[in-house]
């Protein structure tokens, strides 16, 4: 049947593997906090449209950093923008370059805090995916820069790493797909995708542990059904390693050590940064942002 078809073996393509790796953090790191149940009162009142956010919320400038290819998706984080300022919140992109690897987009977050301290404003960073790690980096290496953060909000954080991000970079040629593509169409480096493997994540976390010194609130989240847009994705990682995901993280790698944890098991990793269609999307971006921020300034 292989020789009709003419593909390898799917073990060659897909490389070895990551099974076992996921949550590999959580017996040497900080302890986390459930806040699911609270979170989902603060959210229903958002829907209703009734306010929840703190006094103090509209001391801060809101921080938004993007995940990986953000730049590239229409739409991506300006619900969640758009609602925030809609409640008189001052929120500013940081200007990272979502194709390029984590160590330079360190460098950029670092730069947009050191200006908003220049300035006295405190800050809250509000970080999807990548862009999440990026910014837990940033307070990990440089923890001078924890004084002027407020909060953390981590949506959908692959802190300890992404299966789909270890399988791509572990097979040969995934890996030099991603090497031609990322280039060509992005005008990225695929050191990127390779920066949330399971390795490349072990090695920088224990270099450089986060433990929650700011106030953290970790969205995350898994859902499983067709009616997903990454129902493929979430398909894959949960038939192969049995992960509750949100078709690009596994939920247990989403959450940051020392933070208050919110588990969702219906919102996959669109929702989050992305207005979705009636009846496909569960969530709208904007309102679930209101409500993580509302949480994270109980800390």
């Amino acid at each position: 049947m292989r020789s009709l078809r003419g593909l390898p073996p799917a073990q060659k393509w897909w490389g070895a593997g990551c099974a076992g790796l996921a949550g590999w953090f959580r017996a040497e790191s900080a302890p986390t906090t459930e806040a699911t149940d609270r979170f989902r009162q603060i959210y229903a009142r958002v829907r209703r449209d009734e306010p929840v956010l703190p006094s103090e919320a509209r001391r801060h400038l809101y921080l938004m950093v993007k995940g990986l290819l953000g730049d590239e998706l229409y739409g991506y984080l300006e619900d969640n923008r758009a609602r925030l300022e809609h409640r008189g919140l001052e929120t500013r992109e940081v200007q990272v370059d979502t194709e390029s690897s984590l160590t330079e987009n360190v460098e950029v977050v670092r730069r947009a805090l050191e200006d908003a301290a220049f300035f006295k404003r405190s800050v809250v960073l509000v970080g999807h995916s990548k862009g999440a790690v990026e910014s837990l980096a940033t307070l990990a290496i440089y923890p001078e820069l924890r004084q002027h953060v407020r909060a953390v909000v981590a949506i959908q954080a692959p802190y300890g790493g992404s299966p789909i991000a270890h399988d791509m970079t572990d097979s040969p040629e995934l890996r030099r797909m991603l090497d031609i593509a990322f280039p060509l169409l992005f005008y990225g480096v695929s050191r990127s995708v390779q920066d949330l493997s399971y390795p490349a994540r072990m090695e920088f976390v224990r270099r450089h542990p986060y433990a929650g010194e700011v106030p953290t609130v970790a969205l995350a989240s898994s859902r499983y059904s067709r009616r997903s847009l990454l129902w493929p994705v979430a398909h894959y990682m949960f038939e192969r390693y049995g992960l509750p995901n949100d078709g690009l993280v596994a939920q247990v790698d989403a959450e940051i050590p020392g933070s208050r944890v919110v588990r969702l098991d219906d919102m996959d990793h669109a929702e989050a940064a992305l207005v979705g269609l009636p009846g496909f999307a569960n969530h709208r971006p904007g309102k679930m942002t209101e409500a993580l921020v509302a949480l994270a300034l109980e800390s």
